[in-house]
């Protein structure tokens, strides 16, 4: 399996390390904020916290077994050094823990700003300070370990330590730049890499080390017991580890800039809770027995609703719930693959897009059916009401597509079934409770978009469903998502027909691509999700050993730590697009745990 960066969060934010050690992304404080490393996107002079023996070694990289904590063992023919990473948990914290036969140097290069701030560093016995000269932040280092020696009498300014072979805690916290605060975290880092001496000499854990793990062992819920299970887990790790836990928001993706296509320009910022790929994940947690993480999503999202217009203002939005103001170049990184601009923000965040309303209302109806919590329903029913009332009266409009096609708004025919979706579940909400006349009306719009998509969606010279009404026959991957919400049936004859074309047109193997080109051109690489969708349409058409096909070649495409990418690069196994992808991870769960459905059922 091709080895790439591997993921540590704390609920706040993600660092990417790559297959050596190397922390080569990390924002702070939150997973939306600047980077304080950036190698990933701008090479050396771009920021890394970096540990390196003092000879060549081979590496290799694996999981805390059922947490998102790292680590890394580079082995030479002198020993082993083995990196355990992990961000704390309630706190702006990188903690890397060091047992090392050989000695090595410890590489500290913070820049602020995306990799654009030098820091102003100064040091004394309780640590290194460094400040971000253009703003109000600082990062504060200390290390204990190894003979009680921090510091062991090295010029902190150039970043770089040379340390003996041992045992030693290294502690990278952020905090505001005000002086009370950067007194009392640095007398309070000083006391813990005490501690972790003393620690070390017991030969014991480091007790904060302990509880991370706990956590992470603790939260997250998985009731599939299938033969897929270590796929399951770790795809459900991702998605714990892609909340935001202060508000249950669920974010696309903890990156930006990684490349569709290297030396392209489809690299765009993922990390922010889009209204489609929270919803998706939350039915992801949901299917897996995690009520309580898609309940606190689907709160999350509610408390983002406009009761005076559009109900979502925007396709998606911080993870605090406010909205995002456009989009910029960062033009000082040369990018992933020198793949230019790399982008802060997302201009999408102006788009129409009518599928969400209906993504949304879906997860929640799924919710409230398998918890039966008519309570909490009723509690959000102004919400909803004008969820379904704004998506009857405007689901005839344009818009840019779950694609998010810039320029190219069309009545595309997903959108169209994610209003219907919006409008039929909708009414059976209602019906749950006893609102009898606003169901009835809803259901009537929910008939008018299916005549409108069966008139103008279905190409009857071709005999398929198209991409957008009335546009001559081209297709996508969206159209494989009519039978997963029950439009219609997988053995329907339309849809058959239009599963075939797609099948021949897009799907190559155990890859779909979501359609064959789009405003930049070509589609480079296939769309993981896509695969996920196909296997779960034919689990729908009885076709399990298909499905089984599917995604036992999906989860051999992922990384040597199980991950996935928004796409994959079929020649040379690479993922592409932003990375760890929360869409590719929720598609193993929903597939995996149909699969078992069905298994049961026959």
């Amino acid at each position: 399996m091709k080895k790439f960066y591997g993921f540590i969060s704390n609920g706040s934010t993600a660092a990417l390390i790559d297959p050596v050690g190397s922390v080569d992304w990390l924002p702070l404080p939150r997973f939306d904020s600047p980077s304080v490393f950036t190698r990933m996107l701008g090479g050396d002079e771009a920021g890394s916290f970096q540990i390196v023996p003092e000879v060549a070694c081979a590496s290799s990289q694996s999981y805390v077994e059922g947490t998102n904590i790292l680590r890394t063992t580079l082995t030479c023919q002198e020993g082993s050094l083995e990196i355990t990473d992990f961000l704390s948990v309630g706190r702006s914290e990188l903690r890397r823990l060091v047992r090392s036969d050989i000695p090595f140097e410890v590489r500290l290069h913070p820049r602020f700003g995306y990799g654009l701030v030098a820091p102003a560093v100064s040091a004394d016995q309780k640590g290194v300070l460094m400040r971000n000269p253009l703003g109000e932040e600082a990062l504060l280092f200390t290390m204990g370990g190894h003979a009680g020696t921090r510091f062991p009498g090295q010029d902190p300014l150039s970043g770089v330590w040379r340390l003996p072979k041992g045992r030693y805690i290294i502690i990278l916290r952020y905090v505001g730049d005000s002086r009370r605060d950067l007194t009392e975290t640095a007398t309070a880092l000083a006391a813990e890499a005490l501690q972790a001496e003393e620690d070390i000499a017991a030969e014991e854990e480091h007790r904060t080390y302990r509880r991370n793990v706990q956590y992470w062992r603790d939260s997250t819920r998985c009731s599939y017991r299938g033969p897929y299970r270590q796929a399951v887990e770790r795809s459900l790790l991702v998605l714990r580890g892609l909340t935001y836990r202060t508000t249950g928001a669920l974010i696309a993706a903890p990156t930006t800039s990684l490349p569709e296509l290297p030396g392209g320009t489809r690299q765009w910022d993922y990390r922010f809770s889009w209204v489609r790929d929270g919803a998706y994940s939350a039915e992801a947690l949901l299917a897996a027995g995690d009520h309580v993480a898609a309940r606190r999503f689907i709160e999350f999202m509610l408390e983002c609703v406009d009761l005076q217009g559009k109900p979502f203002q925007a396709p998606f939005f911080h993870v605090d719930g406010t909205l995002i103001r456009g989009e910029r170049d960062l033009d000082w990184l040369r990018g992933f693959l020198d793949s230019r601009p790399c982008r802060e923000g997302n201009a999408a965040t102006g788009q129409l897009q009518l599928d969400i309303e209906g993504d949304f209302l879906w997860v929640l109806y799924r919710y409230v059916k398998e918890t039966s919590d008519l309570e909490s329903l009723a509690s959000w029913w102004q919400m909803v009401r004008a969820i379904v009332g704004w998506v009857a009266e405007n689901w005839q409009s344009a818009d840019a597509s779950l694609w998010e096609f810039r320029g190219e708004d069309a009545p595309y025919t997903h959108s169209k079934l994610m209003c219907w979706v919006a409008l039929h579940y909708g009414a059976e909400l209602a019906g749950m409770l006893g609102q009898e006349a606003l169901r009835g009306s809803w259901q009537d719009s929910a008939n008018e978009v299916r005549a409108a998509i069966e008139k103008r969606g279905f190409d009857h010279r071709r005999g398929h469903y198209t991409q957008a009404f009335d546009d001559g026959g081209k297709l996508d991957a969206a159209l494989l998502m009519l039978p997963l919400y029950g439009y219609c049936d997988a053995n329907d004859a339309r849809f058959a027909a239009t599963l075939a074309a797609i099948e021949r047109e897009l799907v190559h193997g155990h890859w779909v691509y979501r359609y064959a080109s789009d405003m930049l051109g070509t589609a480079a690489f296939p769309f993981v999700l896509s695969t996920s969708h196909l296997a779960r349409v034919h689990i729908r058409r009885g076709e399990a050993a298909r499905a089984k096909e599917l995604l036992e070649g999906l989860m051999q495409s992922a990384t040597d730590l199980g991950l996935l990418g928004e796409h994959c690069d079929m020649e040379s196994g690479s993922p592409r697009g932003n990375f760890p992808q929360a869409f590719s991870h929720l598609g193993i769960v929903l597939t995996a745990v149909e699969l078992e459905a069905a298994h049961r059922a026959s």
